[in-house]
């Protein structure tokens, strides 16, 4: 099964927001289908990362397996359907990442570090935001302030 993550934000100067890169870490927790067992903590994977699938020819980029009922669950990161949230897409949710799970699914999504955005007049580029709260700065070639607020985000 797919699930996607879909953002929203209020932007002030700034666009084309995104996870640069494969190796951009992703922030999930995830849920075991067949004993409905969360995560305890936060999961990071990129689509970087290559496991093998045991038994398989296959590969992943996170092979989980449940602690209570020790299903082996794995998740793909598509990076082919990754997005990047403009000004125009202001104020709509819009997918940015998607995620193929065999026997889990993604429950919950954490901005966290690693983003980047740029000036809508400067083209600045401001890299490693940390969008875990509220992100503001002062653009100095365009001579205003920037910031991404309102962060939300929700799993289709």
């Amino acid at each position: 099964m797919v699930y996607k993550v879909a953002i929203r934000a209020q932007f002030e100067n700034v666009t084309n927001l995104e996870a640069p890169g494969d190796d951009f870490q992703y922030c999930i927790k995830t849920k075991c289908n067949s004993c409905n067992e969360m995560s305890e903590k936060w999961q990071y994977v990129s689509g970087d990362e290559h496991i093998d699938v045991p038994g398989s020819r296959g590969t992943c980029n996170m092979l989980f397996k449940c602690k209570l009922c020790n299903h082996v669950n794995t998740l793909i990161v598509l990076t082919s359907k990754k997005q990047v949230y403009t000004a125009e897409d202001v104020p709509k949710f819009k997918e940015i990442i998607a995620f193929e799970c065999r026997g889990m699914s993604v429950a919950d999504f954490q901005f966290g570090g690693g983003w980047q955005c740029e000036g809508v007049d400067s083209k600045t580029r401001f890299t490693d935001l940390n969008l875990d709260e509220e992100w503001c700065e002062y653009d100095e070639e365009a001579n205003c302030p920037v910031g991404i607020s309102e962060l939300e985000h929700k799993i289709i």
